[in-house]
């Protein structure tokens, strides 16, 4: 089975349907790392997650019905070669440094034009690693930027604050435990400098300690191009977070094998 988004008509939410194999992406790319960057005493390593994905074979009538010919790109950017994370006790210098590294990766990308709606996940424990998406699925369009007008009304809901960042609780979070962190100004992930992202380590920093079980970094950018970071309680996925739900079977081949093998 290939991989493959299909848009519902009536929720307009995508749905992948894929058989992606669940294990650490970390552990299963080890020697095979596209790109790399100094880090520590040793190395970032970039490994490519390779999934073929074909057009659909299923020829529909109407407009409902729409699948993409593309499941965007993946990668994983891997920080420890052992299937350990040191996240908590990195210093404010060294995550500015994979803050850094992240940036130029989606630069590096930028030019193969993989997708503008993008996630960059990291769970505190596991392996160390960021997983990189692209998505070629549009972002949802809002009148105005969400993210100015939530830095405006963020209000009683407003934790720290610095020079460059805002740090709030949503109004409608996803989950229990869910804080923002979003730049003051107007700016996608792409084009910070190293002051914004120092100013932004800090603020992770701080937000490293607070929460003492598992718990995911998210940064994603909205369709108009503001960015974030999110800091969420507990492992979150990526597809998830986009909200975008996934399916293992075929719906296709599930009504072909019901009716050659079910009597109904």
């Amino acid at each position: 089975m290939v991989n493959e988004f299909r848009l519902d008509p009536e929720s307009l939410s995508f749905t992948l349907i894929t058989n992606r194999s669940e294990g650490c992406k970390a552990c299963k790319g080890k020697g095979n790392d596209i790109a790399s960057a100094p880090f520590m005493r040793g190395r970032v390593k970039v490994y490519e997650i390779k999934d073929d994905v074909q057009p659909s074979k299923y020829e529909l009538s109407g407009e409902f019905f729409k699948s993409s010919l593309a499941d965007g790109y993946e990668e994983v950017i891997v920080d420890s070669d052992n299937h350990e994370n040191k996240s908590k006790t990195f210093t404010v210098e060294e995550i500015e440094q994979l803050l850094s590294i992240l940036e130029d990766r989606i630069n590096s990308l930028d030019k193969y034009k993989l997708g503008q709606n993008m996630m960059i996940t990291r769970t505190q424990e596991e392996h160390g690693y960021f997983d990189l998406l692209l998505l070629p699925i549009p972002r949802k369009e809002t009148k105005g930027c969400f993210e100015c007008e939530s830095l405006k009304n963020a209000s009683n809901r407003e934790i720290y604050s610095t020079e460059n960042f805002l740090v709030y609780v949503p109004f409608a979070p996803r989950s229990d435990f869910e804080i923002v962190v979003a730049p003051k100004r107007h700016i996608g992930f792409g084009q910070c400098d190293p002051m914004l992202l120092f100013d932004l380590a800090g603020v992770v920093k701080k937000l490293s300690g607070i929460h003492e079980k598992e718990a995911t970094w998210a940064i994603s950018q909205n369709a108009g191009g503001h960015f974030k970071l999110k800091f969420l309680g507990g492992k979150a996925n990526p597809y998830d977070l986009l909200e975008i739900k996934i399916a293992t079977i075929n719906p296709d081949l599930l009504a072909k094998e019901i009716r050659e093998t079910k009597k109904l």
